[in-house]
Order: C-alpha cells, then sequence, then structure tokens
C-alpha cells in the first residue's frame, strides 16, 4: 500500500534558497548517524547565538526542505527532515525546539520532530501527546 503525499511545488521557493536546503538535507544525514548523545551535542553547538524561531519561520523551513529532497517526504526520514528543518532555520538566525520522543499512549514508536512557539510544526496531534526524551532548544 502506498500513501500519496502533497510536494511543496519546486517553484514557489528561489533556486539560491533550494540549493542551501539541500546543503542542510545533506548535512542532515551525516548528523543522523551519530549517536543519540553526539547528535545532541551537535545540535546544542549549532544552536548556540540563535533566537528562538517563530511558527511561522519554522513552517516556512520545513516546507523549504520538503520541496528541496523528496525523501525527506518519508515515514521514515523524521530524524533527518527534522534536523534540516532545524539547520534551516539556523541558517536565517532563528532555531525551532528540535525534539526526539515517542508517543505517550500504544503503539510506541519512536519520532523526531520539531516545535516552535509551543506547537508542533508539520506534526498532527499536541505536544502534550508525546514524551520527550531529547530536546534542544534555542539558549535564552
Amino acid at each position: 500500500m502506498s500513501v500519496t503525499t502533497a510536494l511543496p511545488a519546486r517553484a514557489a521557493f528561489p533556486l539560491r534558497r533550494r540549493l542551501a536546503a539541500r546543503t542542510t538535507v545533506g548535512a542532515a544525514r551525516l548528523l543522523a548517524c551519530l549517536a543519540p548523545h553526539r547528535l545532541e551535542r551537535a545540535l546544542t553547538r549549532i544552536a548556540r547565538g540563535a533566537v528562538p524561531a517563530t511558527e511561522a519561520q519554522a513552517a516556512g523551513a520545513r516546507e523549504l526542505v520538503l520541496a528541496a529532497s523528496v525523501s525527506m517526504n518519508g515515514h521514515r526520514a523524521c530524524l533527518p527532515r527534522s534536523v534540516a528543518v532545524a539547520l534551516t532555520c539556523r541558517l536565517g538566525g532563528t532555531w525551532p525546539t528540535w525534539c526526539v520522543g515517542t508517543l505517550m499512549s500504544p503503539p510506541f514508536s519512536p519520532h523526531a520532530w520539531v516545535e516552535a512557539e509551543g506547537r508542533l510544526i508539520g506534526e498532527k496531534g499536541t505536544p502534550a501527546h508525546w514524551a520527550r526524551l531529547i530536546t534542544v532548544a534555542a539558549p535564552g
């Protein structure tokens, strides 16, 4: 069985922004291979000096990442996708809250996502449905 996903239009983003997003996608794939404690440490360092992202900024970064790489639209791409969204926000000087956790109720499935202004970005449900195991927020 396949799932139909509506992909963002590539023409909606300038070539320069799409190329920058492709770079963050590549970096996110490399970072996603790190052990969890090393990934958390790396993202904490990258987030230094950033201001918290607004919901609109984080949603825009997510749309840009999804438009730049078709592989980021998959169900199993949550970790590199969330890292890529955070890195794309960082290019603009902001940082969403990057989270890794699991659902609070069965089935207990691991997941990675970003939040901004207390809301999940591009995910179903509310933050109360998720148990956070690792979070990296903007300093201050």
